[in-house]
């Protein structure tokens, strides 16, 4: 049976009080302590007033949950009067429940004071203890969750410039693409039926005539490797499988035949591959040698008798693995393999290989295998292929670099087997430059998903109000804000890089190599941390799978390790430094030399002195010039520093390797500094081309954020080498903060420019 619950009136000022201390269910003995205290010295308290406080806070007697649901409901009964969401503190809300004789006993200076204090030792904000006797309703807010909103000044110019001038090309892979979107998007088919459906959506795209677009124009193509590019990162947005198998034919594969063929093969083979006529592959990987290609073991013997060559894989280990297209749909390979003649060996050269007829039917010597589902892009047919003494003509071998000559001798035009080698694959790189643009397509799509979420979703807010946005949280605002930074820096990097590969200027082939090595690296590594934060911060939404965050995740993951593991690439750039470093001291007379160490001095005095290191300024911590200068330096020193401690350990009869080998992190740092240096020269010089000031000015607030957020995360080196002050780190901190702040303003604005597929932006919206 239940008992009724009755309040003592001269309890009832002290109510909130006690359900507030008690509403954790748990009081500690000094909490107790204190509030009895309090309660004790306050003479303006009765002492029959004060036992029925002391009884109360009896912990062997404690509320029960029928009392402290009474308790609360009294107070939210008898407090109407009060605005909800106005600030109310313990005193406050006393004073409305006091009833006369007992107001003139509560209503004054000392008991004010009291509670103030207990609310403080309690851990109540100040005039907020409302919060805890309110149960805010969000539903009794009806709050529009439409997005659209008027576009910003400089909307339509941002999204022109992130086309890089590809705007119909682009719009025209979509035409071909929106069609598909319920079976690119699909989840149900099986392996091999989701193989068939990307075959399918290459051969419309090449129909298009986008496959051949890098092409020479002789042979159907454009002479345009910046609009092959351009097809490559819109394909992204859709589908990576769609994306890879279309770059291993066109890219690799076609790409092979025409940087280290001749016009023999160009006339072959070029206009089919462009068709896909010829679907072919590139296989290099095999089992135990993926990065170190010059360590391949697949064997390519000239046979003078017939002038033919014998294409063997010598043991199980060394078979062809993870090749793209190898395993359901290629009916040629481009084989990298030993050329050896006469018992001498060349090195490696690349050689076409048929391994199916027109039919799909396997050729005979090849055994070709299946690497089956895979974490991702389960859309490419990988496989693997072992040859078995093939056969193949001696026209076959591709010959640009390396051929045999009408007496059967070797010949090149290359003497040097390293230099040949290098050459011969630094004509590849193109692969290199499109596999980050993919990337950071993919970083693009996660990052339209998670803000267009944000803006929508309303979580938490202060009592008697809205809900509001998570966007409008700080942590939020720092999750997303720097990786939209990061996007545009990359872009802007991607298309340098592109726009010189593709120029026909004099530049230095071995930068470019090193260029892009370091900037796949670091830009696959931006993408796959962008798509895991943006997942996160869609909650239970972003594990949807209609979210997209699956297929990015898995799909992008393999993109640290093709086109070269993302270290093992870093490596390679940090030589190219070092070699670059070495030729510039190899330069140098001793007057030279003195220029440099005064070079070294005077950064110490312009930037190291405690004018500089101890400089907040805003208009400083902004400018160009010092953030330029930052990451010069961590890049000049690291390079410094990194040559130095090389040249000791070999000085000192380490081997070279091993010399190497210790100093790896430390190369793999300098690369990194590197690459940072040229992203943010890219990003002001794209800055300086625009003519309309509100496209500059939001680029420029990106341009910072991306710089100051990058200083932020290296901040440790620039304390420890004392490039910045503390107070300098913590004024940075800060306006990191604000400026992520400032841009959340703009974010919609800032992925709209991205020009993602409004289908796809729709599911970030939709909720059951």
């Amino acid at each position: 049976m239940n008992t009724s619950i009755s309040i003592q009136d001269s309890l009832l000022p002290f109510l909130p009080l006690l359900y507030i201390a008690w509403a954790d269910g748990i009081l500690e003995k000094h909490e107790i302590d204190y509030i009895k205290n309090q309660i004790d010295d306050n003479n303006t308290i009765t002492d029959a007033t004060k036992q029925l406080i002391s009884k109360w806070l009896d912990p062997s007697h404690p509320p029960s949950a029928r009392e402290l649901v009474y308790w609360k409901k009294y107070i939210k009964q008898h407090a109407d009067v009060l605005d909800l969401s106005e600030k109310q503190d313990l005193y406050s809300l006393g004073t409305v429940l006091a009833k006369k004789p007992n107001l003139e006993e509560w209503a004054n200076e000392k008991t004010k004071q009291s509670l103030q204090q207990i609310e403080n030792y309690l851990g109540v904000s100040s005039h907020e203890a409302i919060r805890f006797i309110d149960d805010f309703n969000p539903a009794l807010f009806k709050v529009d969750s439409n997005l659209k909103r008027s576009e910003a000044p400089y909307s339509k110019a941002l999204k022109t410039l992130l086309q890089h001038g590809n705007t119909d090309l682009k719009n025209k892979v979509q035409s071909i693409l929106d069609p598909h979107k319920e079976d690119i998007e699909s989840h149900s088919e099986d392996l091999y039926s989701r193989r068939d459906k990307v075959l399918q959506w290459t051969l419309e795209l090449a129909d298009a005539g986008l496959g051949k677009l890098a092409y020479p124009s002789a042979y159907g193509g454009s002479d345009s490797m910046v609009q092959y590019a351009a097809v490559f990162e819109e394909m992204s947005k859709y589908d990576l499988s769609l994306t890879i198998k279309f770059g291993v034919h066109f890219g690799l594969f076609g790409g092979s035949v025409e940087s280290l063929g001749t016009n023999y093969h160009h006339d072959k083979y070029l206009k089919d591959i462009g068709t896909m006529a010829l679907p072919g592959c590139f296989a290099m990987t095999e089992m135990h040698h993926g990065s170190n290609v010059k360590a391949l073991q697949t064997t390519a013997i000239y046979q003078p008798d017939d002038q033919s060559f014998i294409i063997n894989t010598p043991t199980h280990n060394d078979r062809k693995t993870y090749i793209g297209n190898a395993a359901m749909h290629a009916q040629m390979a481009t084989v990298f393999a030993q050329l050896i003649v006469d018992d001498e060996e060349h090195g490696i050269h690349a050689f076409l290989v048929p391994i199916r007829n027109k039919q799909g039917a396997t050729m005979p010597g090849i055994t070709i295998g299946d690497n089956g589902h895979k974490m991702g892009l389960n859309g490419v047919d990988n496989g693997t292929l072992h040859f078995n003494t093939v056969k193949i003509p001696k026209e076959n071998l591709l010959n640009k670099f390396g051929d045999i000559d009408e007496e059967g001798q070797y010949t090149s035009p290359i003497s040097s087997s390293s230099r040949r080698f290098f050459t011969m694959l630094g004509t590849l790189v193109g692969g290199r430059l499109c596999v980050p643009i993919a990337g950071n397509a993919a970083a693009k799509k996660a990052l339209n998903m998670a803000v267009y979420f944000a803006l929508d979703r309303k979580q938490f807010g202060p009592p008697g109000k809205p809900e509001q946005s998570i966007m409008d949280y700080p942590t939020h605002q720092k999750k997303l804000m720097p990786l939209i930074a990061n996007a545009y820096a990359y872009d802007f990097a991607h298309e340098h890089l592109l726009r010189e590969y593709t120029s026909h200027s004099d530049h230095d082939a071995q930068e470019i190599e090193a260029l892009a090595a370091g900037l796949k690296a670091l830009s696959t590594w931006n993408a796959t941390d962008t798509i895991q934060t943006c997942r996160e911060a869609c909650g239970g939404k972003g594990y949807l799978s209609e979210m997209y965050f699956d297929r990015l995740k898995a799909d992008t993951d393999i993109f640290m390790t093709f086109e070269g593991d993302n270290t093992v690439l870093l490596q390679l750039t940090a030589k190219s430094r070092l070699t670059y470093f070495k030729k510039q001291f190899g330069r140098m007379d001793w007057w030279d030399t003195l220029k440099y160490i005064s070079n070294i001095a005077s950064t110490n005095l312009t930037e190291l002195n405690a004018l500089v290191t101890r400089d907040t300024s805003q208009d400083h911590l902004l400018g160009d010039e010092f953030q330029l200068a930052a990451f010069t330096y961590r890049e000049e020193y690291s390079l410094r520093t990194l040559a130095m401690r090389l040249n000791k350990k070999i000085k000192s009869g380490m081997d070279s390797y091993e010399a190497f080998l210790d100093v790896q992190v430390h190369l793999i740092d300098m690369a990194s500094a590197y690459i940072d240096r040229i992203v943010l020269e890219q990003f002001i010089g794209a800055i300086k081309k625009q003519e309309q000031n509100s496209v500059k000015e939001v680029l420029t607030s990106l341009k910072n954020l991306y710089a100051l957020h990058r200083i932020e995360e290296y901040k440790g080196w620039y304390l420890e080498h004392d490039y910045i002050s503390g107070s300098k780190s913590l004024a940075i901190n800060k306006l990191v903060s604000k400026l992520c702040k400032e841009l959340k303003e703009e974010s919609q604005h800032l992925v709209d420019a991205f020009d993602i597929p409004a289908h796809m932006t729709a599911t970030a919206l939709k909720f059951y």
